[in-house]
């Protein structure tokens, strides 16, 4: 690997940050993506949700905050989220 190479991948680790999505470790190439982003993410990982399924950002105590495909998040380390089917009104 050139040294301009291992640059690159040391920025590329820089950004990455890891979240999890119904429990299950993601790691996402940015710190900034949209819901469609970090599903697909967690489909790639092996997360056993589909593209389809509604997303929701887990705060500690505070009721589940719902995040559209289109809507960017600002990604933390240790981020949790939850994906249910679109007909499971749970959220759990």
């Amino acid at each position: 690997m050139s040294v301009q190479e291992n640059v690159h991948a040391q920025d590329a680790a820089a950004k990455a940050v890891t979240i999890k999505v119904n429990n299950k470790p993601v790691t996402m190439p940015d710190r900034k993506a949209t819901g469609a982003q970090i599903k697909a993410a967690a489909i790639e990982a092996g997360v056993q949700i589909q593209a389809d399924f509604a997303l929701f950002w887990k705060t500690g105590g505070a009721p589940l905050k719902p995040i559209l495909d289109q809507d960017a998040v600002e990604l933390h380390e240790g981020q949790t989220f939850t994906a249910t089917p679109p007909d499971d009104t749970s959220q759990s």
